[in-house]
């Protein structure tokens, strides 16, 4: 699990995506506040995030806001990319504009951004 700057083209994802979110429809929200995010801009720029990043075309990416420190639930590997800002994974921090690859069930903090990228 070691965090690596997103190349340029990656980057710039990223902050067209962070401009996206105020405009962007939520799917699911929870009895905690946690947030699925959707729309057909989000679907193109998170194919485009994969391609920037040499991620097979048989992952899929998810825009979601964890209101509170939050365990995710994944079945295998993941990619985690904060937007807008830094987020907390297992109590350190991932900065703008970096990403990581984890292989467990990672907690993020409260008020944290992501793009899950993970396989379908």
């Amino acid at each position: 699990m070691e965090p690596r700057k997103l190349p340029g083209p990656a980057e710039d994802i990223r902050k067209e995506i962070q401009v996206l979110i105020p405009q962007l429809k939520t799917v699911e929200e929870d009895e905690s506040g946690n947030k699925k995010y959707s729309g057909d801009t989000l679907s193109e720029l998170v194919s485009r995030m994969k391609s920037a990043l040499q991620i097979d075309g048989n992952w899929e990416g998810r825009l979601r806001y964890w209101s509170k420190r939050t365990k995710l639930d994944l079945r295998d590997t993941a990619y985690l990319i904060p937007i807008p800002n830094e987020i907390e994974v297992n109590g350190w921090f991932l900065k703008d504009g970096w990403f990581v690859q984890v292989n467990n069930n990672p907690v993020v903090g409260a008020g944290a951004t992501t793009l899950v990228i993970t396989p379908r």
